[in-house]
């Protein structure tokens, strides 16, 4: 067999894999009115960052290693590398979490929320290959400064806007009673 004929399949494999992905149902979870409220109340894991990216950086247990405890110091590392990939996965259901939130709100006030559709699978897709190379990064024991740094702005950013949006939601209804009982309405709807 030839190299092109190799690649060739391989492209095959890629392309079917994709459409079997592409047309399945989506597993999206529909988000209540109070899943939006605390999603958009509680702290965020993007706060956490700095004590996570510290525990990884090697000069942290550095001083093990000089006092001759070696293994000691491989364990403390291993053991904060498993930390940051369940704060990488923590922050992953967060940003679905947003993500669903900001089709909520969208549909609640279209033109508060400029994201559409393929600006969230473009941001969903960015975030996920982010993570998953984060997460391979982690697992060979090499340094994902930077890596941490784009996920938490993404995810904070998505949470600002959020955070803008439904401030102008509350602003609206409170000037406009009219306006608080459509959205009112939308709530009692089916979820």
């Amino acid at each position: 067999m030839t190299v092109t004929f190799i690649l060739f399949i391989l492209l095959a494999v890629l392309f079917m894999a994709l459409l079997v992905w592409a047309v399945a149902p989506p597993r999206r979870k529909l988000v209540s009115a109070d899943e939006v409220l605390t999603a958009l109340s509680e702290e965020h894991h993007s706060c956490r960052l700095p004590k996570i990216v510290q525990a990884l950086h090697p000069e942290d247990t550095a001083f093990l290693a000089g006092r001759g405890f070696a293994a000691l110091r491989k364990q403390v590392r291993a053991e904060r590398g498993r930390i940051a990939l369940m704060y990488l996965d923590a922050l992953q259901q967060e940003y679905d979490l947003l993500l669903e939130v900001s089709r909520v709100v969208a549909a609640m006030v279209p033109e508060l929320i400029a994201v559409d559709e393929a600006e969230r699978f473009k941001l969903h897709v960015r975030f996920a290959l982010v993570c998953g190379y984060l997460r391979w990064k982690l697992r060979l024991g090499l340094e994902p400064w930077g890596g941490f740094k784009h996920l938490t702005e993404l995810s904070s950013g998505m949470a600002l806007h959020l955070e803008v949006a439904t401030t102008h939601i509350g602003e609206r209804a409170a000037q406009n009673p009219e306006y608080s009982s459509i959205l009112d309405e939308g709530d009692n709807g089916p979820q």
